[in-house]
């Protein structure tokens, strides 16, 4: 004989915690800094006393529930909050990383966007830091360029079809160009005074100096092939770009000249280094390759292997004559001499490096 069963006969378990933390940092994030800590965590009423252990990464740890701290020095430091019950007898814990800027420090900035922020650092001796740029806001994001002269960054909007301009802070965020089609990579010539983008289908260009955000120029047309990235090279007057689906090109700013140099190369960044091209190279799945040519397209050389996605963004360091660039597999900003020799993972980020840009020793 069968009975109907009960929530009585077998009760539903209750909820587990949750922990989370929001918080704040006085002192514009310079240290010293205090950070007011918001306790958010989920907490059902089933579990029990609950226990709040926070960890602060300074060897200074606490069991107050909402806590405030004092970083004295600054750095990037792993908050762990831990929430422990009596009664359902759970241990959740979750952690976060607060970083407490420098006043003083100097280097050379570096940026980058993982989509839909942007985030400002500096090359120096110390761990690289970074930090969002407040007002920097985007839907899909995969290039930067900065116009050194005006000292401007240019972000383009793979998602919106929209290129984007601020100031180096981010300040002054505003619509450059509306209605374009799926950006990525941009240079700037600064001779003509013009930003060039990538279109599915080929690239344009617009005045910097323009403030219509619907002027357009087409520049190259009928790409198939989808071109990604682009650089100048400002001292021969040539744009070089690399399609997404196959080739390496060049094209003289004046609009002679175009021709492919690299056929069937399928990338998404390139950049013009003195008398070089950097650029990625799809080889197969999980193993896209850092190389480098002459500009003329001769002198092929690997530089880095199995990088594990197609690159979006290749900065290069004038100050320590290195290059850098994301892998955006394993969310690791790598860097390398110009040979490839010396490379190491400089800074992990919790989701894409893309679009660096790197300036000039402050």
């Amino acid at each position: 004989m069968f009975q109907s069963c009960s929530d009585d006969d077998y009760p539903v378990p209750p909820a587990s915690t949750v922990p989370e933390y929001s918080y704040t940092i006085d002192n514009d994030e310079f240290a010293p800094a205090t950070v007011t800590f918001t306790n958010n965590s989920i907490v059902p009423e089933t579990v029990g006393s609950v226990t709040y252990y926070w960890n602060f990464g300074d060897g200074q740890s606490t069991s107050e529930e909402n806590p405030t701290h004092l970083y004295t020095e600054p750095g990037a430091y792993n908050v762990n909050l831990v929430v422990a019950t009596s009664e359902s007898l759970e241990i959740n814990e979750i952690t976060k990383t607060i970083v407490i800027r420098d006043p003083s420090a100097t280097g050379v900035p570096i940026y980058f966007t993982d989509g839909a922020q942007v985030y400002e650092g500096l090359i120096n001796s110390q761990a690289p830091i970074f930090t969002p740029l407040s007002g920097v806001a985007a839907q899909s994001s995969y290039g930067m360029v900065m116009d050194k002269v005006n000292h401007k960054l240019y972000i383009s909007d793979y998602g919106a079809d929209k290129i984007y301009r601020s100031n180096l802070d981010g300040s002054d965020f505003e619509e450059f160009r509306v209605g374009v089609d799926s950006p990525n990579g941009m240079a700037i010539d600064y001779q003509d005074n013009q930003l060039y983008w990538d279109t599915s289908s080929g690239i344009q260009r617009g005045n910097i100096d323009d403030s219509d955000v619907n002027q357009v120029e087409d520049f190259v047309t009928g790409q198939t092939n989808d071109p990604d990235g682009l650089s100048i090279d400002l001292v021969n007057r040539k744009l070089y770009w690399i399609n997404y689906n196959g080739g390496v090109w060049v094209k003289n700013l004046d609009g002679t000249g175009e021709a492919e140099l690299i056929p069937a190369i399928e990338g998404g960044s390139i950049l013009v280094v003195g008398d070089k091209i950097f650029y990625d190279e799809y080889v197969a799945s999980g193993d896209i390759r850092l190389k480098s040519a002459n500009l003329d397209g001769t002198g092929i050389s690997t530089l880095a292997v199995n990088i594990g996605r197609v690159v979006y963004g290749i900065g290069y360091d004038a100050n320590d004559n290195k290059i850098y660039w994301g892998d955006r597999a394993t969310d690791v900003m790598m860097r390398a001499n110009l040979d490839g020799s010396s490379p190491e993972a400089w800074f992990t980020h919790s989701a894409d490096t893309r679009g660096i840009v790197i300036g000039e020793l402050e």
